[in-house]
């Protein structure tokens, strides 16, 4: 995943060093971006979580990386979100390379249409539902109050979970995704939640066409889904400062 603007140079300044093999720590830039934070090992996934702090009622938000990518990718953006939330990014589960990993292995669905393979979606999304739900426990959190969102690979995932366990959180962010059909052929899709859907995606992108955020957003909306529409001009496959700000409102003004 590409950051644009200020959040690549924190991407550059994080420094990540493993303490007996199992927790890391952050070595905080000069300008004390983020503080702390520690890599979590449990029967399910691997995360990164920065914890909440001040005196403001605790919000929950779970991100999930792209392809190829792992949990330290997305965790910057823990620095452009105010101080009350807690922001966790998992590590999805199937290895591809040194320091790389995919939520599914890509692959065409029986109509033709891009999806992910059935068995890799299913372990992913229990995994990541099983991990929400220890969070909202651990950290005594309402669905309400939990958001998830990710980036290509980590939205599609982000529109799985939200639309098909509606229950479990108030609202998804999709980063340049798109909506695979076993979406769209579920006839027993609660469709009446109340979920909030954030959709941001350049009109340059080059890996995800912006077309899919324009299909999805018609679909949602003829399924009287609430849909908050982002275009980005001229931004590739990547996240842009602004999207960031507007995921930030977006997540502030749907609070309960």
């Amino acid at each position: 995943m590409r950051v644009t603007g200020l959040l690549s140079s924190i991407c550059i300044c994080l420094l990540f060093i493993c303490c007996n093999g199992k927790n890391k720590k952050v070595e905080t830039t000069e300008k004390n971006i983020i503080e702390e934070n520690s890599v979590v090992e449990n029967d399910s996934l691997n995360y990164l979580i920065r914890d909440a702090k001040g005196a403001e009622k605790p919000v929950l938000i779970v991100l999930m990386h792209g392809y190829g990518a792992n949990e330290e990718d997305l965790f910057p953006i823990a620095a452009s979100l105010p101080e009350n939330y807690i922001v966790v990014t998992p590590q999805a589960p199937y290895k591809i390379g040194n320091e790389n990993y995919q939520w599914y292995k890509n692959e065409k669905d029986k109509n033709g249409n891009f999806g992910g393979r059935k068995e890799d979606l299913d372990n992913s999304i229990h995994k990541v539902e099983d991990l929400i739900k220890y969070l909202q426990k651990e950290y005594k959190i309402k669905s309400n109050r939990t958001f998830i969102g990710g980036f290509s690979q980590g939205a599609n995932m982000s529109y799985l979970i939200g639309l098909e366990n509606p229950k479990l959180v108030k609202g998804i962010a999709i980063l340049s995704g798109t909506i695979f059909s076993r979406i769209k052929d579920d006839k027993k899709l609660d469709k009446s939640s109340g979920l909030k859907i954030f959709i941001g995606h350049g009109d340059q992108d080059n890996r995800i066409p912006y077309s899919e955020a324009e299909t999805a957003k018609k679909w949602l909306e003829e399924n009287k889904y609430s849909v908050d529409f982002h275009t980005y001009k001229g931004m590739s496959h990547s996240i842009s400062e602004q999207e960031i700000n507007d995921l930030a409102e977006f997540i502030h003004k749907n609070l309960e």
